[in-house]
């Protein structure tokens, strides 16, 4: 745990459209006993490349508010001395997530209970049932989207709609001589889902190769036995149509085919439809599960919106693409409507964003994904959202009685492995201090290789990665 990792400080200022956040670490065992060529050992680390996973909260409860005119230093300085504040991470998944098998937010709430040694279990327990997004386009009656890819629907029933909703998975970290933590796992995957199974996935087959694994995900069906018309898993791939899929003849160089199966139609497909008209489906889910998870924390009614409480404070891990979607969503555009509704909802998000005290990026595409969207005279853009997060951040710490007139600025802290392919520094912003951190997720051979899957995957569970997103100023001082 006591290493040195290089720390780059602020960049330079001028980010645009897209943020990345966070996803959790998959497993590499398979991967690990494989005993093959430089080749195509990374093709198949790339096969992995891009997990993901989202986090959770839960039912508040009544903690004396003790709210802190700063910042905390760490998110381990919040975990360990909370000052009477009920935490609850969101964690958000990026590109490429493997459905609803893919939990990676495990090995975060693990990596967060060997570092605080009081958990009363291992990696906190599940509570409540999945959460969906119910609400305007999402609701059981809503009409089908009229979205098309090549005057094909994208969407060809209601039930197919219900199986596309966003839904988000909580998690209670109970601890022994400590306030109990919360994670919300939130996951917008389902809607691409329909996309990239029938018109990439399948598709490929054809021309590439089957990719086994990925018709598998794209096949299985698991309706939700607690929860009518909605879904686990679903059959975008009818089941005759996916063995049909598997018997194919492999086309291309195997190399090749890994890479253009696993990399490009399985994860970068998701940022391409992110970029889209999708966007405006996946920021809504998204921002129906934060307001959701608020309900049952507080105990509000669920078919009411939730609002934050006073000892409330936020924590936004994230994984890859994952940054961008939920800082979009959080900082909601005021032309995104004027009804009252949507003013209620603008609000609910604005007070999370002033109780957001800091954010940890895992393999961030920042300078990447900005490419697609330079700044524009109107254009609100990640790097506007995240200096709006830090501007209502600071007045709210301002506002606190007997509150110093200057506040500590809210941290983003991005964690990134030099040998990882999806990763780069995180520049300035205005009203947020920036911190990039170096770190090795695996094994160097011979200066030559990383294995491409645990460098971009691994962040969660190497033990330096996690000292740099948790230690504290305490913790420095040992």
């Amino acid at each position: 745990m006591v290493e040195t990792h290089e720390q780059s400080g602020h960049l330079h200022k001028g980010i645009g459209n897209y943020g990345s956040v966070d996803i959790w670490s998959k497993s590499n065992n398979d991967l690990s006993n494989k005993r093959c060529a430089t080749g195509e050992l990374a093709s198949w680390a790339l096969t992995l490349i891009l997990s993901c996973s989202p986090a959770a909260f839960c039912p508040a409860q009544t903690i004396p508010a003790a709210v802190s005119s700063q910042s905390p230093q760490s998110l381990g300085e919040e975990l360990r001395h909370p000052e009477g504040k009920e935490i609850h991470i969101f964690y958000i998944h990026g590109i490429g997530s493997g459905g609803s098998e893919d939990r990676d937010s495990r090995t975060l709430r693990k990596s967060i209970c060997d570092y605080l040694k009081d958990c009363t279990t291992p990696e906190g327990t599940p509570i409540g049932e999945w959460d969906y997004a119910d609400r305007d386009e999402f609701q059981l009656d809503a009409l089908v989207p009229s979205l098309e890819y090549i005057d094909e629907p994208v969407w060809k029933s209601q039930e197919e709609w219900h199986a596309a909703a966003p839904y988000a998975v909580h998690f209670q970290i109970t601890r022994s001589s400590g306030p109990a933590l919360y994670v919300d796992e939130l996951n917008w995957w389902p809607l691409t889902f329909s996309l990239k199974c029938r018109q990439i996935i399948a598709a490929d087959a054809l021309l590439v190769a089957p990719s086994k694994t990925r018709i598998n995900t794209c096949s299985t069906r698991e309706p939700n036995a607690s929860i009518s018309q909605r879904f686990k898993s679903y059959d975008w791939i009818p089941t005759d149509e996916a063995t049909r899929l598997r018997q194919l003849p492999a086309r291309g160089a195997r190399a090749n085919r890994q890479l253009k199966s696993d990399l490009m139609d399985w994860a970068f497909s998701d940022a391409v439809m992110a970029l889209g008209p999708l966007r405006t489906y996946v920021l809504d889910g998204i921002r129906q599960l934060i307001l959701k998870s608020l309900a049952d924390s507080t105990g509000a009614s669920k078919a009411d919106h939730g609002q934050p409480t006073s000892n409330q404070e936020f924590i936004v891990v994230s994984h890859s693409l994952g940054s961008y979607l939920i800082f979009s969503a959080l900082d909601m555009d005021p032309s995104t409507g004027q009804t009252s509704a949507v003013e209620q909802s603008r609000n609910d998000l604005q007070e999370i964003l002033k109780r957001t005290s800091l954010v940890v990026f895992f393999a961030n595409q920042l300078r990447l994904l900005e490419l697609a969207g330079l700044d524009g005279p109107s254009e609100r853009n990640i790097a506007t959202h995240l200096e709006d997060w830090g501007r209502v951040r600071c007045d709210y710490l301002k506002s606190l009685p007997n509150a110093l007139q200057e506040c500590r600025p809210p941290r983003i802290v991005a964690l990134n492995d030099p040998s990882d392919l999806l990763t780069w520094t995180v520049p300035a912003l205005g009203h947020i201090h920036v911190e990039n951190y170096s770190v090795r997720n695996s094994t160097h051979w011979l200066w030559l290789f990383e294995n491409p899957a645990s460098a971009h995957s691994n962040y969660a569970t190497d033990k330096r990665a996690i000292k740099d997103m948790l230690r504290s100023t305490s913790d420095q001082k040992k």
